[in-house]
């Protein structure tokens, strides 16, 4: 290379572990509830911030979770949203693609659809409600939002705050941080929630990942 060329470098996180995707396809399709609470704590800090920060994220879903060794805890994974192509400010000009949940249309909230789409935080609140769903082995059809009986009446009550159709009844990110579904886990020891490098092998037993 010329010496007089210029490169720009970005410099980027990898994520060892892969995708929520990709621990929920390994663990069998469904995860343990307390499990699922430690994860989705974890995605409603990232939420939350990116929040305050004036923007919307517009394609939450497992894919684009990503699982990275913990700082902080040598023995336990860490979550970290990802891909933010698609991210957008508040009642900006630009419509949501709805290109991008072809797949799965029931992570876009409905108040999102179409050209004259409404785009809130709540679009965001939404698909983690359908994220959880999707976490616990529920096949969701569409954007209904019905809520299963055979999840406990503590995740339906999350899953209810998270997919109201009204969105300004919505709860905010902050609001389902001290949700008790989210907090279960607190007191849970370490290795029954997400121990590394064994996170994405071979299944989930009582509770934990192993």
């Amino acid at each position: 290379m010329p010496f007089n060329v210029k490169v720009c470098s970005i410099h980027m996180e990898v994520a060892p572990h892969g995708s929520l995707k990709d621990m929920l396809t390994k663990a069998g399709g469904t995860l343990p509830e307390n499990v699922i609470g430690y994860c989705i704590f974890q995605v409603l800090e990232g939420i939350r911030d990116l929040h305050q920060q004036g923007y919307v994220h517009c394609d939450l879903k497992p894919e684009n979770i990503l699982i990275f060794p913990s700082y902080a805890h040598e023995d336990l994974c860490e979550l970290k949203l990802g891909d933010f192509g698609s991210a957008k400010e508040p009642n900006g000009p630009d419509p949501v693609d709805g290109s991008l949940f072809e797949d799965n249309p029931e992570y876009l909230a409905p108040e999102a659809v179409g050209p004259r789409g409404m785009i809130s935080s709540a679009v965001d609140i939404w698909s983690l409600g359908t994220m959880v769903m999707e976490m616990m082995g529920v096949t969701i059809r569409g954007r209904s939002d019905y809520v299963p009986r055979t999840l406990s009446q503590m995740t339906r009550d999350f899953v209810r705050r998270c997919r109201e159709r009204n969105p300004g009844a919505r709860a905010t990110a902050e609001e389902l941080m001290s949700h008790e579904f989210v907090n279960q886990s607190l007191g849970v020891p370490p290795l029954e929630l997400l121990p590394v490098p064994s996170c994405l092998s071979n299944g989930v037993v009582q509770g934990r990942l192993f």
